[in-house]
């Protein structure tokens, strides 16, 4: 199924893309499972998506799906957009998460003044990926503002035609929040280094993004004490559910969701081995006659479960947000916590499945191996950290000083 481009207009839409549009997403999401699963030891190699897997990317259009349907995107639901994410995670994780990234970055971008919306999106939907810290600089120019910066950890590099980069101005001292503003720069003017090499999601191509003083025009600056990622009736580009969300929990929760994906696929993998494996050194025979390790399975089955139920929880009430219903600082403040236990939950079940599967899971011509390095680097991103969930969330339940600010929930 290549999906066909929708139409640009100015017109937002009040409601999400239909379930026809959202199922048929997940169903080809299903379908290229073996082509990801195939492609993923070269992109691994390569540390980068393969050209395969970059035209499927780019002629399917699971690089758009958060866009609203104003700029040529499909306007998925939080909750649609995971589904989709899921099943390409057991595919392959790190094409999960390049799609993650530009999905979301690309979405944020939307929420951008007029002036960025209209240079990014010219030509139609854009792929926009990009980084924020460390920052780097911008100097005030007549017209416009020089940049100069490195920025690793730019996920989807190869796939993405624009770059976000997170900049304080020169002079500035401050702390990186609230300091940080953001600059919208073409890849053509950025030169990618080749630095990604890591133990676990290689296939994303996150390498260094460099701008050396690279001019960009006034309307591709957004200053920190701009309204951008705010609701703004007065812009022109506004109107779509996607317009009422606030960025980062849905960039949190939704990237999340990929890794629970990645885990069940390591389960079906371990659950199809239980009848044919001997549990070794015992005399049970079949992994399946092990009272201990179908317990295990089961725990295992259970958390996944469990997460996959806080998860859709969480995205329900983002979907809501998206017709009109109010999500105050104390959701935001209970999501960040319960974002906190899905990590848990997802890392434990992650963990546990590797014992199951024994040490020769972690050969390196195993794809539960790649599954594993994959989920517990993406674990570990800087929004994932379930004690900093924990604490915003204890903080908010008693009154006490907060930690973040109430954007960064």
């Amino acid at each position: 199924m290549a999906t066909a481009s929708l139409p640009r207009t100015n017109e937002g839409l009040s409601t999400w893309a239909s379930k026809e549009t959202a199922d048929a997403l997940v169903a080809r999401a299903k379908e290229l499972r073996p082509f990801l699963m195939e492609q993923a030891p070269e992109g691994e190699r390569r540390r980068n998506p393969t050209e395969a897997v970059d035209r499927m990317l780019k002629e399917e259009g699971f690089l758009r799906m958060l866009l609203p349907q104003r700029l040529g995107g499909f306007g998925l639901s939080p909750t649609d957009f995971c589904r989709v994410q899921m099943e390409i995670a057991k595919g392959d994780p790190a094409i999960s998460w390049v799609v993650q990234i530009v999905n979301g970055t690309s979405w944020i971008t939307s929420l951008a003044p007029d002036g960025v919306q209209d240079a990014v999106f010219a030509n139609g939907p854009a792929a926009v990926c990009g980084a924020y810290n460390p920052p780097g600089k911008a100097r005030k120019v007549d017209g416009g503002w020089i940049i100069n910066g490195a920025w690793p950890y730019t996920s989807g590099s190869r796939q993405s035609t624009w770059a976000q980069q997170g900049v304080v101005l020169e002079g500035y001292e401050g702390p990186v929040v609230p300091g940080i503003s953001m600059c919208y720069i073409p890849f053509s003017d950025l030169t990618i280094k080749d630095s990604w090499y890591v133990t676990g999601m290689q296939g994303t191509g996150s390498d260094t993004s460099i701008a050396t003083d690279v001019f960009i025009p006034d309307a591709q600056m957004v200053l920190m004490d701009e309204r951008a990622g705010q609701i703004d009736r007065t812009k022109r580009h506004f109107g779509a559910p996607s317009d009422l969300l606030p960025a980062v929990p849905v960039v949190r929760t939704t990237g999340i969701a990929q890794l629970i994906g990645a885990v069940e696929a390591m389960f079906e993998i371990v659950r199809a081995e239980a009848p044919k494996k001997p549990v070794l050194t015992t005399i049970i025979g079949p992994r399946t006659s092990s009272g201990a390790y179908m317990r295990d399975l089961g725990e295992a089955a259970a958390l996944i479960e469990t997460a996959k139920l806080i998860l859709f929880d969480l995205t329900a009430e983002l979907d809501a947000v998206g017709l009109g219903a109010e999500l105050t600082l104390e959701t935001k403040a209970r999501g960040r916590g319960q974002c906190g236990k899905l990590i848990e939950l997802t890392h434990q079940a992650s963990e546990s499945l590797m014992f199951l599967a024994g040490s020769s899971a972690f050969s390196l011509d195993k794809p539960i191996s790649r599954y594993w390095k994959d989920v517990s680097m993406g674990l570990r991103h800087i929004q994932n950290i379930p004690a900093i969930g924990y604490e915003i969330f204890g903080r908010n339940l008693t009154g006490a000083t907060p930690i973040s600010p109430p954007g960064a929930y």
